[in-house]
């Protein structure tokens, strides 16, 4: 029990320590962009990007959990479009040029 329990303490302190670099932002759907194997999209009153800039993530990840997460994501960002529903994105940090790759895309219900 013990071995669990250092086991699980030290996943929640790498984790804490990732997600305090980490920026989270939610807004609604404001534009969804494919093109070839990358989905890019645009949020509503975003406060992380602004101008050209889009986050993006890879539909022709190798990995199979990579493929289904972007499938999930590409589902999620549409029906959340739909639902006028915002979603919410976990990038690395907010970059002030380019497009940002998201770490993972989710929504609240």
């Amino acid at each position: 029990m013990l071995k669990l329990l250092t086991k699980v303490l030290a996943i929640s302190i790498a984790l804490g320590a990732t997600s305090a670099q980490a920026e989270f932002v939610t807004g609604d759907v404001k534009r969804i962009y494919p093109k070839n194997a990358v989905v890019y999209f645009r949020l509503k009153d975003d406060t992380c990007i602004s101008g050209s800039q889009y986050y993006y993530f890879k539909m022709d990840d190798t990995s199979t959990d990579g493929k289904y997460a972007a499938k999930n994501w590409y589902t999620l960002l549409v029906s959340g479009a739909m639902a006028s529903k915002p979603v919410s994105v976990k990038v690395e940090s907010c970059a002030t040029e380019g497009n940002v790759e998201i770490e993972y895309l989710y929504q609240e219900y």
